[in-house]
């Protein structure tokens, strides 16, 4: 190989190294910044709520580094990759799973309209004192109601988002979050270890051709749960939002997510193999989480939530 053959190699080796170094800040800078893209036709909405998914890039940059090779990219490499376990790998970490002596078990799923009497049967087949339902259809109430009435004789619902619970309910009150109609509801369930304040929530649609009606929601409920003295605080329900939606943010600020007792993040929608967000959350102040778990229960696109909060604190 002459001379210039191998000067132009070497060459090409540089710059392709350094694009690849690019590639790999870029990506770790998207991570990192997610939230500071502007939301234009939706790319901020996408990119917040697909944020954990950036991970799938390092599979692809590790392959990209063998064939660039050098020492520089795979240094390079290891910046996404500490990005991604900082910014999202302790939520893939299972949390322990704990006994308290005095607990609620809370669940909560929206029904999509039609399978409500069905979820309720199994969901308390699985244990939960209190059952929160989203996207209630036109007369499944008494249905549901008539599912639980020995197990859950109390019950509030506001449009289609209903509770059911074994412990007696007090002080409810309907919820606009600024739509001008109700889609959520507080509550205050009376345990044997006293009052927790519930909130159920179904947060209006977010698509890429608008989210405005959802994010208005998510910031009135975030005023609600920073005006709230109460001293133990639990909100359930389909919020529309992922944990890594900017919009989110007001509730997140407020509360703690219930931590998952599986690995990886609990993704509820659409419920497939591989379902690809978390819009349906546990939020928790006051209490602590002793464990969450995912539950696949009636004919819905969306997974079930039963967390079981200690109470004992």
């Amino acid at each position: 190989m002459s001379h210039s053959s191998h000067h132009r190699l070497s060459a090409s080796r540089i710059i392709a190294r350094f694009f690849f170094a690019m590639l790999c800040f870029a990506l770790a800078g998207l991570m990192v910044f997610h939230q500071q893209i502007p939301d234009v036709l939706g790319l901020g909405l996408i990119i917040d709520n697909l944020a954990p998914w950036m991970g799938v890039g390092i599979p692809v940059l590790f392959l990209m580094a063998l064939v660039v090779r050098g020492r520089i990219s795979f240094i390079s490499l290891l910046v996404p990759i500490v990005a991604w376990a900082v910014l999202f790998g302790p939520a893939f970490i299972p949390s322990a799973q704990r006994l308290p002596e005095a607990s609620l078990r809370l669940a909560t799923q929206n029904v999509h309209e039609s399978a409500g009497a069905q979820a309720a049967r199994e969901l308390a087949d699985h244990g939960a004192q209190v059952i929160a339902l989203q996207e209630i259809g036109e007369g499944q109430e008494p249905e549901i109601t008539a599912e639980l009435a020995k197990s859950h004789p109390y019950r509030y619902m506001v449009s289609t988002v209903g509770v059911w619970s074994a412990y007696p309910l007090k002080n409810p009150e309907p919820l606009d979050l600024g739509l001008g109609w109700d889609r959520a509801l507080r509550v205050d369930v009376a345990t044997e270890q006293g009052d927790v304040r519930m909130y159920a929530v179904h947060a209006a649609s977010a698509r890429p051709t608008g989210h405005h009606e959802r994010d208005k929601m998510l910031a009135s409920l975030g005023d609600y749960f920073a005006n709230d003295d109460s001293p133990r605080i639990i909100a359930a329900g389909d919020f529309n939002a992922t944990s890594t939606d900017r919009h989110f943010a007001p509730v997140a600020d407020q509360l703690e997510e219930a931590h998952y007792s599986d690995w990886g993040l609990a993704l509820t929608w659409p419920r497939t193999l591989f379902p690809m967000l978390g819009i349906d959350h546990v939020m928790l102040r006051g209490v602590q989480s002793a464990g969450m778990e995912r539950l696949e229960v009636a004919d819905s696109d969306h997974y079930a939530l039963a967390a079981t909060i200690d109470l004992g604190n």
